[in-house]
């Protein structure tokens, strides 16, 4: 049984017209990704989800900087597990020309019930991008640059899922993508092959963490938010990957004291050092939709 949530966030809520301007420069190394077989992992195996069973509350964060934008039916993943954050290049963002689509989701489950609920959202071309997935209170929480949105309390999902079913690559953790086709879902349900999955950019850092971070509106609808320019370590940080590592290493270490070592593969890796901030960087090569499907059985 699926029930349908694209009309979580009617009627919305805009808190003003008038937006900050926005900017970011990184203080440190980089992860530095090409977009053809490179990527990132952090093995189950070895270390298990990041997110602990009956985890009612989380963050996942990412700096990030795309250098290529999906074709059709591509998704490229920035980072995926629990909580999955990308680019798409689906329909379903209201674009201008300076901009790309976006999308964050999370696996979540309640009593007798395996969720996927997600949001796709325009965020900036030639230029860092701050995305958060935030669940709180049966509410999820999406934020992007200098807007959050968040859904309608979501009754029938309490927690993270603690356990993913399907191919081993859905369950490993990763940065960056992971092969070159997979099985996706459109919104009528309707299985779709979606191919190239490797990010092609830059990313600064990426935290987890088992509290919902930043100060988060208490309404549905969207909002003006303020995104953390660095992510610092606490007692609530479950991994912590900045990327300030040697340059040209593989091995990217968790600040966290978690020992959540990320292995890059095919040539993933840092450049660090002074001057990060200004390196090269370059694209070369109204309301949106929001999306969710719960269904009563395993995904």
């Amino acid at each position: 049984m699926f029930i349908n949530f694209r009309f979580l966030l009617s009627p919305i809520l805009v808190l003003s017209l008038v937006a900050p301007a926005f900017s970011f420069e990184p203080s440190g190394g980089v992860l530095v990704l090409d977009g053809e077989d490179d990527y990132a992992i952090l093995p189950l195996a070895e270390h298990g989800y990041i997110f602990p069973k009956e985890t009612d509350e989380f963050t996942v964060e990412v700096w990030f900087y795309p250098k290529s934008e999906p074709k059709a039916k591509e998704r490229h993943i920035i980072l995926g597990q629990q909580a999955v954050i990308g680019l798409t290049a689906e329909d379903e963002c209201e674009l201008n020309q300076n901009q790309l689509c976006a999308y964050g989701f999370a696996f979540l489950v309640g009593k007798g019930v395996r969720a996927f609920i997600g949001i796709e959202k325009p965020i900036e071309r030639d230029q860092w991008n701050y995305m958060a997935v935030i669940f709180k209170d049966s509410s999820f929480f999406l934020a992007y640059n200098d807007e959050i949105l968040r859904t309608s309390r979501i009754n029938r999902v309490n927690f993270v899922a603690a356990h993913l079913l399907g191919p081993k690559q859905f369950k490993d953790f990763f940065v960056g993508g992971y092969a070159e086709d997979r099985v996706i879902f459109d919104n009528d349900h309707r299985e779709v092959l979606g191919r190239r999955t490797h990010f092609h950019g830059l990313i600064d850092a990426i935290r987890f963490s088992n509290i919902a971070r930043h100060d988060l509106p208490i309404a549905h609808g969207f909002w003006l938010f303020d995104p953390p320019h660095r992510f610092l370590n606490d007692e609530h940080t479950l991994a912590l990957w900045d990327f300030n590592d040697k340059e040209g290493t593989n091995r990217f270490e968790d600040t966290s004291g978690n020992g959540r070592t990320l292995i890059g593969m095919n040539g993933a890796t840092v450049v660090g050092g002074e001057g990060v901030g200004n390196l090269e960087i370059y694209p070369d090569t109204s309301v949106t939709t929001t999306w969710g499907q719960i269904k009563s059985e395993s995904f």
